[in-house]
């Protein structure tokens, strides 16, 4: 009797087991380039350029002017007339997320530039919605991890704009060097919104905030990736040509 016989060779393991489960992949993070392919939307005065490096990822938003400004710039405000910059949300195949999807959407905001306005209380944000054209936040039905730029504060936060309610929050730590955020969306409905950040050294945060939402959205609807900037006060002004700059990333990691 042969050797192989006796001993019987044994084939590639099977693969069958390996299909079922979570799918995870892919999770890279996919660089924001809002100067490319996106719809830019500026309902009413505040509005920006935006200029992107494509070998740091960085994102500079040059700022048009805004004297004065207007509850109606701010995500917490009924109205919803902030420029922000949208295209379709897909993960790292180039797949659209809809709401039928369960997923975590993580973004994380880093290098950022030492330069803001120095007399405007900006919010800029990172997220998905529904419609991004709205200008009601009801209509919106979006969520988002923030960054505050008030006098370089650099404090994380989140957002939450659907027919609930609006919401914004941001963390009492300042001095991030980082700010993380996860969006964690069931099919339908959004169990959590978390940011939170890392100081110089990637010594986490001593702070984080976090929200969750009831409503159930359309069924087997896409979602947009948005981008924008808002001003939180109703006091202050932007001079035409003051910059900021941010490093914007997400992930998708499926769940179903």
């Amino acid at each position: 009797m042969s050797i192989s016989g006796m001993f019987p060779i044994a084939g590639p393991p099977s693969t069958a087991a390996a299909s079922s489960g979570i799918d995870v992949l892919p999770l890279e993070y996919i660089n924001i380039d809002p100067s490319s392919g996106f719809s830019k939307l500026e309902p009413d005065a505040m509005g920006y350029e935006v200029a992107h490096n494509a070998g740091t990822g960085v994102t500079t938003f040059t700022m048009d002017a805004l004297d004065p400004g207007n509850a109606k710039y701010s995500f917490a405000g009924t109205g919803a007339e902030y420029p922000r910059s949208s295209k379709l949300l897909v993960d790292s195949a180039g797949t659209t997320m809809t709401t039928a999807d369960s997923f975590i959407m993580n973004v994380r905001l880093s290098l950022y530039d030492n330069t803001v306005p120095a007399n405007a209380d900006l919010r800029m944000g990172v997220g998905l919605c529904l419609d991004p054209t709205a200008t009601t936040t009801g209509a919106f039905d979006g969520y988002g991890v923030t960054l505050r730029t008030v006098a370089g504060s650099r404090k994380g936060g989140i957002v939450k704009m659907d027919s609930s309610s609006a919401f914004m929050s941001t963390t009492s730590a300042a001095g991030n060097t980082v700010v993380y955020g996860q969006i964690i969306r069931s099919a339908r409905k959004n169990p959590l919104v978390l940011a939170y950040g890392e100081t110089s050294g990637q010594m986490p945060s001593n702070s984080y905030v976090d929200s969750t939402s009831t409503v159930e959205l359309a069924a087997t609807t896409n979602w947009s990736l948005w981008v924008a900037v808002t001003i939180a006060t109703t006091s202050g002004t932007i001079n035409a040509s003051e910059t900021f700059a941010v490093k914007m990333d997400y992930q998708i990691v499926r769940l179903s």
